[in-house]
């Protein structure tokens, strides 16, 4: 079971998957706080390049997930969940995340949806 221990920087559950490092002219924030808006230029990177939509992904649906999509909301940006690409303590926690939570806050889309619609632009 993934809890606060696996995800803290260094351990297993913070590295980044295999194929999908930075590379070495890509820009890391280092997010220790549950919004990846709370504490890094996110905002500012973001803003300089343009971007209007926010694609968020990962772990801890309810938490982590759930605060960054309410910042990019509240920041003005279209917030998106890829909801094949998130993933709670459980069951439970995911569903309440989807159903309840986010309804009104971000778009749910799988990642089939989000290739899809890059693709169409």
């Amino acid at each position: 079971m993934i809890g606060p221990d696996s995800l803290r920087q260094g351990s297993w559950g913070a590295r980044s998957v295999d194929g999908l490092e930075a590379l070495e002219d890509e820009p890391v924030l280092v997010r220790n706080r549950m919004s990846c808006f709370n504490g890094t230029p996110l905002d500012i990177f973001l803003r300089n390049l343009g971007i209007t939509d926010v694609i968020v992904a990962g772990v801890w649906t309810n938490m982590a997930v759930e605060h960054t999509l309410r910042d990019a909301a509240d920041h003005g940006y279209r917030a998106i969940m890829a909801t094949d690409a998130t993933s709670s303590l459980s069951s439970e926690w995911q569903s309440a995340a989807e159903s309840y939570a986010l309804t009104n806050i971000a778009e749910l889309v799988t990642t089939a949806d989000i290739i899809e619609i890059a693709r169409s632009r």
